[in-house]
C-alpha cells in the first residue's frame, strides 16, 4: 500500500478546509442577500409597475439580451444584441420577440457589448444604431468604444452592415465599468456607470465630439462625470444595467436589476427625481435592457438565468407616461 507523506496530507487538508470555508461564506452571503431582498420587497412593493405585459419569450439566439431599442423607421421592430461572448452582430425582433433578421457588423469588435441606442447619425438626420462596447468588469481597459452603424432594413433578411465609425474614449478619472447608454434627440450620448459601491456617475459626450471622433478615429477624453443619487448595493441587485431618454426628451430612465429611476433631463444640480423608483422585484431573471415607447411605457429585456428564459416585456410605472 502506497504511503501518503505528511506534506501531502497537509495539502489535502488545506484544500478541504478552503472548500469548507468558501462554501460557508457563500451560504452566509446568500442568506444576507435573501434577507436584504425581502426587506426591499416590503419597502418597495407599493411602487411596482401599474401594468405589465409579457410580449414574448426571447429566441434561442438571444440568451443574453443586454441592450434594446425601438425602431421608428421600421414600425414593430425592436433591435437588441447579446452580452459578451457573441460575435459583433445585432438582431431585429418583432413585438412577440420573434427573430426577424440578424446583421453582422463589419469592422467592429465585440469585447463586452452592454447597451445600444437609436439616434441621428453623426452629421446627418439618418437613423443610426449606437452599439456600446463599454463593459469593463475589472476596470482595466485602456479605452472603450461605441460603434455606429446605419439602421439596416430588417425586411431584407439576414446580412452584413458596414461600420460607419466609432467613438473611442477614456474617462477623465480612470476606467469605469458601464452598461448603460442613452442618446438625446440632438445626438448627445449619455453613459451611466455601473458601480458596486459609493455612487453612480453619468458622463455626456456632445454630438460635436461624436462627429469629431468618427472623422478622426482618435480617442476622446470625456469631461468630468456627475453624480446620480443611485446608491449601488449588490445585496439588493442595485447595479445599473441600462438607461434611456423618453420621446419628449425631458426624462432620463436609469434601470438596475430590480428598480427603474426617473430623472428630469437635462439633469440639474442636484438631480431632480420626478417619480418614485419603479420596483421591478423578481419580474425578470436578469433584466438588463430598457427603452421608452412613445407613450411612456418601458420595454425591458432580460437574460437567461437559473433555468428561467429571458423575455421581452412592457411595463408602465406610476407617474411616468400615459
Amino acid at each position: 500500500m502506497k504511503q501518503v507523506s505528511r506534506r501531502g496530507l497537509t495539502v489535502v487538508g488545506s484544500v478541504v478546509l478552503i472548500g469548507v470555508l468558501a462554501s460557508g461564506w457563500q451560504q452566509v452571503n446568500a442568506a444576507r442577500k435573501e434577507r436584504a431582498e425581502a426587506r426591499l420587497r416590503t419597502q418597495r412593493s407599493a411602487f411596482a409597475p401599474t401594468d405589465t405585459v409579457e410580449m414574448g419569450r426571447m429566441p434561442a439566439e438571444l440568451r443574453e439580451s443586454s441592450g434594446v431599442t425601438i425602431s421608428r423607421r421600421y414600425p414593430g421592430v425592436f433591435w437588441t444584441h447579446n452580452d459578451s461572448g457573441d460575435e459583433p452582430r445585432v438582431y431585429a425582433i418583432d413585438a412577440t420577440a420573434r427573430l426577424v433578421a440578424t446583421f453582422e457588423v463589419e469592422g467592429a469588435r465585440a469585447r463586452d457589448w452592454e447597451a445600444m441606442e437609436l439616434g441621428p447619425c453623426p452629421g446627418s438626420g439618418t437613423s443610426c444604431l449606437y452599439l456600446a462596447d463599454i463593459g469593463d468588469n475589472l476596470a482595466g481597459r485602456s479605452s472603450v468604444a461605441i460603434y455606429i452603424i446605419e439602421e439596416p432594413d430588417p425586411s431584407a433578411g439576414d446580412g452584413e452592415v458596414a461600420l460607419l465609425g466609432a467613438v473611442r474614449f477614456v474617462y477623465p478619472d480612470g476606467p469605469h465599468n458601464a452598461e448603460a447608454l442613452a442618446i438625446t434627440a440632438e445626438g448627445n450620448l449619455v453613459v451611466v456607470t455601473r458601480e458596486r459601491s459609493l455612487t453612480t456617475w453619468f458622463f455626456e459626450i456632445p454630438a460635436a465630439d461624436v462627429a469629431t471622433a468618427v472623422m478622426s478615429g482618435g480617442t476622446l477624453t470625456l469631461a468630468a462625470g456627475r453624480r446620480l443619487p443611485i446608491r449601488p448595493d449588490p445585496l439588493v441587485s442595485r447595479l445599473v444595467t441600462g438607461a434611456a431618454i423618453n420621446a419628449g426628451g425631458d426624462l432620463l430612465a436609469v434601470r438596475t436589476y430590480s428598480e427603474v429611476y426617473f430623472f428630469r433631463w437635462p439633469v440639474a444640480d442636484p438631480p431632480e427625481q420626478v417619480a418614485e423608483a419603479c420596483f421591478l422585484g423578481n419580474a425578470e431573471p436578469q433584466g438588463e435592457a430598457i427603452a421608452f415607447r412613445d407613450d411612456g411605457w418601458l420595454v425591458l429585456t432580460s437574460e437567461v438565468r437559473n433555468g428561467r428564459p429571458g423575455y421581452l416585456q412592457a411595463v408602465r410605472c406610476a407617474g411616468v407616461g400615459s
